[in-house]
């Protein structure tokens, strides 16, 4: 079991094993899983959490990796990463370095910064979402649409229900 600090996305690159793998955090807010599926992505946000592999082997209860193989830590455009590695059983003529289940965590080391005042608490910054902002030129003087906005046409998307949202098909 490893334990970690703050955010972190957990996603699972690789499973390449014969039993079903999962990773489990667990932390003051509970206890989640991620299923050994490739492109799986937990985001975990606690103070301390840990993080534990495990294997759910035929006719029995899920039981921990025999080996988790945490990879150097990288930083590379504003995210800190590192590879885990583990092997849920060792067999007899099995290489000691075999990875059968393979997760990247990435945590981002540029936040913005706000200045505070002495005794306040801190408060995360968190990285502006960019936004696409519509504008519209200045209607012609002429013609039928004089004095009218600019109008952009509708798109061929699902129907929305009246607040917003998209319609399922059918």
């Amino acid at each position: 079991m490893l334990t970690f600090h703050g955010a972190w996305r957990i996603t699972v690159l690789t499973r390449d094993a014969d039993f079903e793998q999962r990773a489990v955090v667990r932390g003051p807010h509970g206890t989640r899983v991620i299923p050994g599926r490739p492109g799986a992505t937990l985001e975990v946000d606690e103070d301390t959490w840990t993080l534990a592999l495990e294997h759910l082997a035929w006719g029995r209860t899920w039981e921990p990796n025999a080996r988790t193989t945490p990879g150097p830590l990288t930083d590379h455009a504003g995210l800190r990463g590192r590879l885990l590695t583990s092997s849920d059983r060792h067999f007899p003529g099995k290489p000691l370095d075999y990875a059968n289940f393979v997760l990247r965590l990435e945590q981002p080391t540029t936040t913005l910064r706000t200045p505070r005042l002495h005794g306040t608490p801190a408060i995360p910054a968190v990285p502006a979402t960019p936004q696409a902002i519509r504008t519209t030129s200045s209607a012609p003087t002429y013609g039928p649409s004089a004095g009218r906005p600019a109008q952009t046409p509708a798109k061929p998307a699902a129907a929305a229900d009246g607040h917003g949202r998209p319609q399922p098909w059918g």
